[in-house]
C-alpha cells in the first residue's frame, strides 16, 4: 500500500527546518510514498525537491494573507486522500492545526529547537506560534510528535512522551561532496543567522586570540541577520577587517568549506545543527559548545570525531582552535571518524523511520 502524506513549510528559501523539510519530502517520495509539499509563502524555492513531490505554493500576501492561506491549506487538506500531515515550526504547526478542524487529520508535529530558549528576535508571528504551542501546551495536540534529541524531548509532559519518537535531521549525501584529502585551506568557516544565540561575537572574538599566534589564517561567517552591524563594527574594532569576512549566506555552503582547517559552532542553544552535520559528513575537523538541547554532543566526542567545547568558554575555544591547527595526526584521526557519519544520517534511512509513522 502507497502510503500518502502532506508536508506543510513556510518556505524553501531559507533556514535549517526548512532545508530539512525538502530533504525529507524529497526522500520519502523517492522511497515511493506519494508526497504533497504546501508551501504557505510566496518566496522563491532555492532548497531543491525532487520531481516525485508534488509542490502547492500559495501565493498570498499582504494583511489577510495569513487568513487566506489557512483557508487554502484546509481546502488541500479536505481534497487530499493523504490521512497524515506533518507541519514544521510552531507558527506553521499553529495554522495546519486550525486548517485542519473539522477534517480528522493525524498531524505528526516536530520540536526544530530548543523549546527552553527565549527567542526574543523572532517575528511576531512566530512568537504567537511559540507562545500557543510552546507555552499553552498545544504541542500536546498533536497525533505524534518527534523529536530531534532526548534533551529536546525531556522538556515536555510525560503525556508528550507516550506519543513521540526521537529521529535526527537528515544528510542528503549524494548533494554532499566527499571529503577533501588535499592540503586543506587556512580557512575557518561558521555558518548561521546572524542572531544571539549562535553566539557568533564569541567566534569573532575567539579568533582574534588565535589569530595572534596564527595570522596566516583567515575566518568566514556564512550567513545574514539582525546583528550584522555589531558583527562588522566588532571585527574592525578588533583590527580584523583583513581576516574576517561575513559574505551572506550561501546557497551551495558543502562546496564552499569542504577545503576549510576547520568548521566551527559557538551556538548556546541549537536543536541540530544541519551545517555541523554536513561539516561531520565531509570530514572537516569540527568544533561546536555542548549547548542545549543536546545535538552536538549527540554527534561530536572529543577525542573521537571533533572538539566538544564548553558555551561561553574563550579559553576552550582558543585551545580548540590551537589543537587542529597544530597536531595534524588528531586532525587525521576526527576526519576518519566524522564521515562515519554519511551512512548514520543518510537521507534514506531517516526518511525511512518518518514514514514508519504513518
Amino acid at each position: 500500500m502507497i502510503k500518502s502524506v502532506i508536508f506543510v513549510t513556510g518556505s524553501l528559501a531559507d533556514g535549517g527546518a526548512e532545508k530539512v523539510m525538502s530533504i525529507l519530502a524529497s526522500g520519502c517520495a523517492e522511497l515511493g510514498a506519494d508526497v504533497t509539499l504546501v508551501v504557505l509563502r510566496p518566496k522563491k524555492i532555492v532548497y531543491p525537491v525532487s520531481d516525485k513531490v508534488k509542490i502547492v505554493q500559495f501565493t498570498d500576501d499582504g494583511k489577510l494573507a495569513t487568513i487566506k492561506r489557512i483557508r487554502k491549506l484546509h481546502r488541500v487538506l479536505k481534497e487530499s486522500a493523504a490521512e497524515v500531515v506533518i507541519p514544521f515550526l510552531p507558527i506553521i504547526s499553529l495554522y495546519t492545526m486550525i486548517a485542519n478542524i473539522g477534517l480528522r487529520k493525524k498531524v505528526i508535529m516536530s520540536e526544530r529547537a530548543d523549546p527552553r530558549a527565549q527567542f526574543n528576535n523572532l517575528p511576531w508571528k512566530d512568537k504567537i506560534g511559540n507562545f500557543f504551542m510552546r507555552k499553552c501546551g498545544l504541542f500536546s495536540l498533536a497525533d505524534w510528535m518527534v523529536f530531534q534529541t532526548p534533551d529536546a524531548q525531556s522538556y515536555y509532559s510525560e503525556k508528550i512522551h507516550k506519543k513521540s519518537s526521537i529521529i535526527p535531521n537528515p544528510l542528503d549525501i549524494d548533494k554532499l561532496p566527499e571529503r577533501y584529502d588535499g592540503e586543506r585551506e587556512k580557512r575557518i568557516v561558521a555558518a548561521g543567522r546572524f542572531s544571539e544565540e549562535k553566539n557568533f561575537a564569541l567566534l569573532i572574538d575567539g579568533f582574534a586570540t588565535f589569530h595572534e599566534s596564527f595570522p596566516d589564517y583567515t575566518l568566514t561567517i556564512y550567513g545574514e541577520g539582525a546583528l550584522r552591524k555589531d558583527y562588522e563594527m566588532q571585527i574592525q574594532e578588533l583590527g580584523l577587517g583583513g581576516s574576517v569576512k561575513l559574505p551572506g549566506f550561501a546557497s551551495n555552503l558543502p562546496e564552499e568549506i569542504n577545503k576549510a582547517a576547520m568548521y566551527i559552532s559557538t551556538s548556546n542553544h541549537e536543536g541540530i545543527s544541519n551545517s555541523m552535520l554536513e561539516a561531520l559528513g565531509m570530514g572537516i575537523p569540527t568544533i561546536v559548545t555542548d549547548c542545549p538541547v543536546g545535538g552536538s554532543k549527540m554527534f561530536v566526542h572529543t577525542g573521537d570525531n571533533g572538539v566538544l567545547i564548553q558555551m561561553e568558554n574563550k579559553n576552550d575555544l582558543v585551545s580548540a582552535m590551537t589543537l587542529i591547527a597544530t597536531n595534524s595526526r588528531y586532525v587525521k584521526h576526527i576526519s576518519n571518524n566524522a564521515i562515519k557519519i554519511r551512512e548514520q544520517l543518510a537521507a534514506p534511512n531517516i526518511c525511512q523511520k518518518w514514514l514508519q509513522l504513518l
